[in-house]
């Protein structure tokens, strides 16, 4: 049997221990009323080369820390509503010129009052100006991402750190002798052509790729991927690698649904590996001995932390009274923004090899990075969770459709079905139900087999996108029957059901066992020819015939539509009658819904569906409000328009959305009737 020496060399053993502490040390931090968070950052010191030296200073914990930064600021990028962002750009805008400025004169004067050179007092105020994102994981943790005050600290932080580094570049190349106008120029020229590629480009090829890989983990090695390689992209040019990973989130978020497997991937992995290494490192790097070996740190280290917190704390409540937030959502800003970390170090680090900075500075640095990393998680949780509470419940102010029920019958479509489903539960749903339906006695083994695979396949992918999903099998001659029983049985609201485009000459509208189920069903029916991942759809299209207002259900679809819309993070397009333009504008602004939505209204004098086709494009998901015979809004052409949006829309994702009907006014199919559907095949998708 070996020894086992400090600092720790066997790799087994080492990963085995930076687990446990990742794994240990946030509970018993919360034993003692602090971030968990906090607690990891504390554990790295102890644990540290400057600590116990039971885990060394090594190149790979090094990269673990750098992939943890740039981890949280992908992660930052990816969260954001980008609808809700657009909103506060201009808020981000002026929240980010204070948060630097201010910070950056008030430290400059100050240290250079105390004797410190120009490039240093300059160098050592750009410290102030950034911060990093140490309290994100706690805000995405009680669910007030999309909060104004959250997304304005956010978008803020892009442009503080990218002024801090800017000024960091142009100490560095002052101290080198290189700033001249040829350093100008190739950076303005660099960064436009990196901006535009990441605008431009990097969406093209996202959705070229979400449209042709199913495969989750591929999905998620993509996102991956991506993340790194701007980040990289962006140093190479002379930008900061942070700022590369948050534009990789911005341009790849309306790909990854909030309430997607992919995300709920991309957020656990960060969460649980990632981000603690990350705080682990900031831990590792602080030398607690520094405040016994030389007391001028101790005044240095406080002359910058009450410089940090008190232009930061002037900075958030400056921003607090402009914009009007709420006095929680004021000290969630500061929280935020006090905590000092990446970009501190990298000036730091630079300073110190130029010999701009001293080793009083480069140790005062450590320890106020230390201090603000227990600080700002424990303001961002305190003042976050009353936050958390007041909006508890908010997007669950309407409810229209509390259940929705899945009909399962083709493995190749499970995925693409639940994932609406899904994204619709972060906003509208309760409970999610899949059906699997068994038609044939004789066979009844091997379909129960098919039956309870398909099942399973479902529940998988339901539990990899952190959703319980409630299973079904139902054994019946005629399938229309077996789902519409289902569904009064399960109090479904909602029926979200597959369709392969193709129509016989015989058939109706789709196909037999739709067609029923059309007329033997009350709940709302979204008929889905998904030949697609959601996710390679950037907008929604939603079609509305101009007699499909007068429907009961009509609103409750139009709420589900925007909902969805909320859920992809994607903009809403209305194409409509003009004579529907004031109500629907009205309805719209009643829902006080964040969407952002657009308008196209089409004229009477040429074919709707024409006008349609200049509106739709290739990437788009299309819906279209459909109509039951018998119903107020059914007119011949409502029977032709599945069949014209398969002709026109082949390679398409598009739904067909059929409002529910009141319970009382549904007419009930007659047993007679019933033993005609009994010859009807299983063609649903």
């Amino acid at each position: 049997m070996s020894e086992i020496s400090l600092p720790i060399n066997d790799h087994v053993l080492l990963f085995f221990v930076l687990i446990f502490i990742i794994l240990v040390s946030p509970i018993l931090s919360r034993q003692i009323k602090l971030p968990g968070i906090v607690g990891i950052i504390l554990a790295g010191v102890i644990v540290g080369p400057n600590g116990l030296n039971i885990i060394a200073m090594s190149s790979a914990i090094e990269l673990l820390g750098a992939v943890g930064l740039l981890y949280i600021m992908f992660l930052a990028g990816l969260d954001i509503n980008l609808t809700d962002f657009k909103r506060n750009k201009d808020k981000s805008l002026i929240f980010g010129i204070l948060t630097f400025v201010i910070p950056q004169l008030f430290g400059t004067f100050l240290f250079r009052l105390l004797g410190f050179s120009w490039p240093a007092a300059i160098l050592i105020a750009s410290m102030f100006a950034s911060h990093t994102l140490v309290g994100y994981p706690i805000i995405t943790k009680l669910g007030i991402v999309r909060n104004r005050a959250v997304l304005t600290t956010v978008g803020g932080t892009i442009f503080a750190d990218t002024l801090a580094l800017l000024v960091l570049a142009i100490v560095a190349r002052s101290a080198n002798g290189g700033l001249d106008l040829n350093f100008w120029i190739t950076l303005i020229i660099l960064s436009t052509i990196y901006v535009l590629a990441m605008v431009y480009l990097l969406p093209i090829l996202g959705r070229l790729f979400f449209r042709h890989a199913d495969d989750g983990i591929i999905q998620f090695l993509f996102v991956l991927a991506v993340a790194f390689l701007c980040a990289f992209l962006a140093r190479a040019i002379g930008i900061e690698p942070i700022v590369g990973a948050f534009l990789a989130g911005l341009v790849l978020n309306r790909m990854v649904p909030a309430s997607s497997q992919l995300m709920n991937r991309v957020q656990f992995v960060g969460n649980s590996l990632f981000i603690p290494f990350f705080l682990l490192y900031i831990g590792m790097i602080v030398d607690v001995e520094v405040l016994l070996r030389s007391p001028a740190s101790w005044l240095i280290m406080a002359t910058m932390l009450a410089t940090n917190m008190l232009t930061k704390l002037v900075s958030s409540k400056l921003t607090q009274r402009i914009f009007k937030f709420t006095k929680e959502e004021g000290w969630v800003i500061f929280g935020l923004t006090t905590t000092e970390a990446a970009a501190t170090l990298a000036a730091t680090l630079v300073g110190y090899r130029l010999g701009i900075i001293g080793d009083e500075i480069l140790n005062g640095v450590v320890l106020m990075i230390l201090v603000t990393c227990i600080i700002g998680p424990w303001v961002v949780e305190h003042y976050g969770r009353k936050i958390a509470f007041e909006k508890a419940g908010e997007k669950f102010e309407r409810v229209s459709f509390p259940h929705v029920l899945v009909p399962l019958s083709n493995p190749s479509t499970v995925n693409h079905l639940l994932s609406v489903a899904i994204i619709l539960k972060d906003y509208a749903l309760n409970h999610i139900s899949a059906l699997s339906v068994l038609t044939d006695p004789m066979n009844l083994d091997d379909h129960q087999d098919f039956s309870e695979k398909l099942l399973n396949n479902a529940r998988e992918y339901a539990v990899s996108a952190g959703i319980e999903l409630n299973t079904l099998k139902r054994i019946d001659v005629n399938v229309a029957n077996a789902i519409s029983r289902a569904a009064l049985e399960e109090h479904a609201n909602l029926l979200i059901i597959g369709w392969n485009g193709q129509i016989s000459a015989q058939d109706r509208i789709f196909g037999s066992v739709l067609d029923q189920l059309l007329e033997l069903s009350s709940q709302s029916i979204f008929v889905c020819k998904m030949e697609n991942s959601i996710m390679s759809n950037s907008r929604i299209v939603l079609y509305l015939p101009p007699k499909s207002i007068k429907e009961p259900g009509f609103f409750d679809v139009i709420t589900s539509v925007v909902h969805l819309a909320m859920g992809m993070n994607a903009p809403l397009h209305l194409a409509l009658d003009e004579g529907l333009l004031d109500v629907m504008e009205l309805t719209l602004k009643g829902m006080k819904t964040k969407a952002e939505i657009n308008f196209h209204t089409f004229s009477a004098v040429e074919p709707p569906l024409e006008q349609l086709a200049s509106v739709v494009k290739k990437d788009d998901l299309l819906i279209a409000v459909g109509a039951r015979r018998k119903t107020m809004s059914w007119l011949p052409y409502a029977d032709q328009l599945p069949n014209k949006l398969a002709a026109g829309y082949r390679d398409m994702n598009f739904i067909i959305a059929y409002p529910g009907i009141p319970y009382e006014k549904h007419e009930f199919i007659t047993f007679e009737r019933d033993e005609l559907f009994r010859q009807s095949a299983f063609s649903f998708d």
